[in-house]
């Protein structure tokens, strides 16, 4: 095969690749195979630059996504982010599954490598992305990509670049945090932290445990989960820190954990949160889902003892899952049981699910990908989830309320205008800015005390003018100005004052706001951190408007 032909092929492979359809591309190169079988060196050589042709998009990259790790997740996100006519670049190991080739399908490109290289980051077009996202199946190698970004863009002084790592244990989650937060670092790179499990679990105990929870801790009831891996594992520490929070103990909530490897999860858990042996009882059951042992139940012989029982089946693997839950579904007659089972790529075999009832037994798939699988959420971090809950906890404090009329704030998340949820975006911006302004960041939670945490009497006054100042800024900018009364029409209120000025009540009103930070972040399972090298530290000064 001439030179000549190759840069047609080469030519014609990034073309298509990079302006029309990557599904196009690809089957250009398996007609060109064939073309050539007949000679040998020809396919060979088909072959060998097929995969050169993929990489000429990166040439073109800019203001692009680069996803690192190969598995559902990725998979799901780039064809949201495709979708959303968003390039990417995705790094993982070389492999032949199906996530692999429906990645390789709809990503800009895919490179075989190992991510946390420099050069293989350098390859991406790191100088050139938007963001780079670190969703290994590895904290330690979700840790490493980050470190690799921040060495390579350490003399970077304009366009910071947004670094989301997904890690789930918080001790790593502190000291990378810490090192992306000095001075010399964080002018290149943005660190934010995206716990896909943990938001996933979150939502699923908040829809299906916590509504119930009073009716559980006066009736003896059993809290089963079958499958240890993060998401078991988040959805156990969630329903124990809804039960702790709800002041339920001295009674505990009963848990049966099925997984080959409970006893390792459950010491694991133990360790990492202090308060969860105090108010759960972890039943750790080490025995294989598909052995006669579980189709027996045997670890149900008691289960007469429980008059409700809540399962939740968390396998990756759909037929694992279903499986399970149909194993459990014929023990469990008789008693007020639900089964909530992880049913993440079979969307046909869901929806049959969910038409058939199993004798009188509740079997509702749920799909974790999309709970928390979503582009907005990945790439908005820890500033969209925490605006998210600060609605939510506006929407419970209105639900207790006399509903004010016409009030456009009072709907859910999806039906929220999105200048109102920019609003709550900017207010989990003040959140973060005031923490850090008193020498605090924050950690995932680990002490469920957290919540009671409480700032300094100095640090509430300067927090409370820092409010103030960042909502002055707010209205000013929806062109309201100060006004003897407030007229929404006119766009004129009284607040708009410096803070020295305010009315004691209004002060109050600032002064409330910063003593719930501890409580929005304990709705995301975050928690204040102050460093044992930094006193609590708080101007003097008045903050100039």
């Amino acid at each position: 095969m001439s030179n000549g032909i190759i840069e047609v092929l080469n030519a014609i492979g990034g073309v298509l690749r990079f302006g029309v359809s990557p599904l196009y591309s690809n089957s250009i190169i398996q007609i060109l195979a064939a073309a050539f079988a007949g000679s040998g060196s020809a396919g060979i050589l088909v072959i060998h630059f097929s995969e050169k042709i993929r990489e000429l998009p990166l040439f073109f990259c800019r203001d692009h996504l680069i996803l690192c790790g190969v598995h559902p997740t990725t998979e799901t996100l780039v064809q949201q982010f495709r979708n959303e006519k968003t390039k990417t670049v995705v790094i993982g190991a070389k492999q032949n599954t199906f996530e692999t080739e429906n990645i390789r399908r709809a990503c800009t490109a895919m490179l075989s490598g190992d991510p946390k290289n420099p050069a293989m980051l350098s390859h991406a077009r790191l100088k050139r992305a938007r963001a780079l996202l670190a969703l290994t199946d590895s904290d330690s190698i979700n840790a490493e990509i980050a470190l690799s970004a921040m060495k390579i863009l350490e003399k970077r002084k304009v366009h910071q670049l947004t670094c989301i790592l997904q890690i789930n244990n918080p001790g790593l989650w502190r000291i990378i945090r810490e090192e992306a937060l000095s001075q010399a670092k964080s002018a290149a790179v943005r660190l934010d932290f995206y716990n896909g499990p943990a938001a996933g679990a979150r939502l699923l105990v908040n829809t299906y445990f916590t509504p119930d929870i009073r009716a559980w801790s006066e009736n003896p009831s059993l809290f089963i989960v079958v499958g240890g891996g993060r998401l078991g594992e988040n959805i156990i520490t969630r329903a124990s820190y809804e039960w702790f929070q709800n002041g339920l103990a001295p009674s505990v909530l009963h848990i049966a954990l099925i997984d080959l490897h409970a006893d390792t999860v459950k010491n694991r858990m133990l360790s990492t949160y202090p308060q969860l042996r105090d108010v759960a009882n972890i039943d750790a059951i080490p025995i294989d889902v598909e052995s006669a042992e579980f189709q027996k139940a045997g670890f149900l012989r008691d289960r007469g003892s429980f008059s409700s029982v809540l399962v939740f089946v968390c396998l990756n693997d759909d037929t694992a899952s279903l499986s399970a839950a149909l194993a459990l579904s014929h023990h469990l007659i008789g008693l007020n049981a639900r089964i909530l089972v992880r049913m993440d790529h079979n969307a046909g075999l869901a929806r049959l699910i969910e038409e058939r009832s199993f004798e009188t037994i509740q079997v509702i798939p749920f799909n974790s990908l999309s709970l928390a699988a979503r582009s907005e959420l990945v790439l908005g971090g820890i500033r969209e989830i925490l605006a998210r809950a600060i609605h939510d906890q506006y929407m419970a404090t209105w639900s207790l309320q006399e509903p004010a009329k016409g009030d456009s704030a009072a709907v859910s998340w999806n039906d929220l205008p999105e200048r109102l949820k920019e609003s709550n975006r900017l207010q989990a911006d003040g959140i973060l800015e005031k923490l850090r302004a008193v020498g605090c960041d924050i950690v995932p939670m680990t002490d469920w005390t957290a919540s009671s945490f409480t700032f300094t009497t100095d640090e509430i006054e300067y927090l409370a003018e820092m409010e103030h100042v960042r909502w002055m800024d707010v209205m000013k900018r929806q062109g309201f100005t100060f006004g003897a009364t407030k007229d929404e029409e006119r766009k004129t209120h009284p607040a708009l004052v410096p803070y020295a000025e305010l009315p004691e009540p209004e002060k109050e009103k600032d002064r409330d706001a910063v003593r719930m930070i501890p409580h929005y972040l304990a709705l995301i399972d975050f928690q204040v951190y102050r460093p044992d090298s930094c006193n609590s530290r708080a101007p003097k000064s008045n903050i100039e408007d």
